[in-house]
């Protein structure tokens, strides 16, 4: 089935116009719209939006894709401010592409010092191109949010969560750093989220009214929809997403370990990249069960669902010191009829509901149980197949789509 990137972007035939008249604008007037874009490669999805096609790298729609979606249906220019320090020279009059790169340095004195640094450089962007709107993410450094212009709009992109899901820290440190984020969230006009929890943490950071803060729903194209036979048994465990320790792989790697003797046909497969990589390559070379285990190295988009289709069971066991905002995984697993196993902070279980199993978070026992409880239960295994078929549907509708919840947003 042929998808146009336009259906991804659900707004009125007169989307345009009706902007325009929220902001005040006559009707030759440009809406201009800035984007701190963070760390992703937002101009190499944009080169795959221009030419006509999907980030292949992307196993669902990326946000990128529906922001220049959206700029183009609003008849706008944009503004791109991103991190990466490889962005190519303008290639539409549209857009407008600046690197500035942010620096993490350890130690307080030295971030803070480049947190300042990269903010100055934001806000000089800013104030030079004079936005009508601004789009921010939950990192957005209060220095740069409390130096916009009343005027100017500021909608919230939140992608991650301010803490981990049901593990609320009450320490000084934790309080005065909630404190900061809370006063840069006021100056937030309405914002869209990436899960319900998320929105919750907004809400009781911003003391926005709800009505003004979307939950979006991310969107997968309909050629990945399939349904794929399988016989009842659990043989496959597929870990998705980045190797490091706060996602929970040595967890995942010790409760296979556990397993492995009594289910001789099972096997764990970690898919992706990261710090943790080599120390897990290693453990899993040196592991009694190593010729079982395999790391797949980073995959694009097709192979991705393609190692989905192939599984029985996909584990998403982060850790209580990560603040996970979904987990897309969860639902990339969803649309194959792929149930999960995940831990108590990963708020994607809203998506999933009876498609999943859950374990406390940071418990190696209960995942080993977890998946004790699937290799032993073939009935089990299968009722998790069919309730997470169930609700597919969700991710199929563009009326869902980030980026239609993001022109809701800016009529605020």
């Amino acid at each position: 089935m042929s998808e146009s990137i336009s259906d991804f972007v659900v707004v009125p035939e007169d989307a345009a116009r009706k902007f325009r008249e929220h902001l005040g604008l006559q009707p030759s007037q440009t809406p201009r719209i800035a984007f701190l874009a963070g760390p992703g490669d937002v101009a190499g999805t944009f080169d795959h939006w221009i030419s006509g096609s999907f980030d292949p790298r992307v196993p669902v729609v990326a946000y990128s894709t529906m922001f220049y979606t959206l700029i183009d249906k609003l008849q706008a220019i944009a503004l791109l401010i991103a991190e990466p320090t490889n962005i190519p020279e303008n290639r539409d009059p549209r857009f407008r592409f600046v690197s500035i790169p942010r620096p993490r340095p350890v130690g307080r004195l030295s971030y803070c010092r480049a947190n300042f640094a990269f903010s100055r450089r934001v806000v000089r962007e800013l104030q030079s191109y004079e936005p009508h709107v601004v789009l921010v993410g939950t990192d957005t450094p209060w220095w740069i949010m409390s130096s916009i212009p009343r005027s100017t709009k500021i909608i919230l992109t939140a992608h991650n969560n301010f803490w981990a899901m049901g593990r609320k820290s009450l320490s000084w440190k934790q309080r005065l750093k909630r404190r900061i984020e809370s006063s840069g969230l006021r100056r937030v006009t309405a914002g869209v989220c990436t899960s319900e929890e998320t929105r919750r943490q907004v809400i009781e950071l911003s003391g926005k009214d709800g009505q003004r803060l979307y939950t979006e729903v991310p969107q997968v194209l309909a050629r990945f929809l399939a349904s794929v036979p399988r016989d009842g048994q659990l043989r496959t465990i597929l870990f998705l997403g980045r190797l490091q320790a706060e996602k929970g792989v040595f967890d995942l790697l010790e409760a296979f370990e556990g397993i492995a003797d009594r289910h001789p046909d099972t096997t764990l497969s970690f898919a992706g990249s990261g710090e943790a990589e080599d120390e897990l390559r290693r453990r899993a070379t040196s592991s009694r069960y190593g010729d079982r285990i395999r790391l797949l190295g980073r995959l694009n988009a097709e192979d991705v669902h393609q190692q989905l289709a192939e599984t029985d069971v996909l584990v998403c066991p982060t850790r209580s010191e990560f603040p996970e905002g979904l987990a897309l995984v969860v639902l990339e697993a969803a649309v194959h009829g792929v149930p999960t196993i995940l831990s108590s902070v990963v708020p994607a279980k809203e998506l999933v509901v009876d498609g999943c199993l859950e374990f406390p978070a940071d418990d190696t026992e209960a995942l080993e149980a977890s998946l004790k409880s699937l290799a032993a239960d073939v009935q089990k295994l299968q009722q998790l197949r069919a309730k997470v078929t169930e609700g597919r549907e969700r991710f199929f509708n563009r009326s869902l789509s980030w980026g239609t919840m993001l022109y809701s947003a800016l009529l605020w």
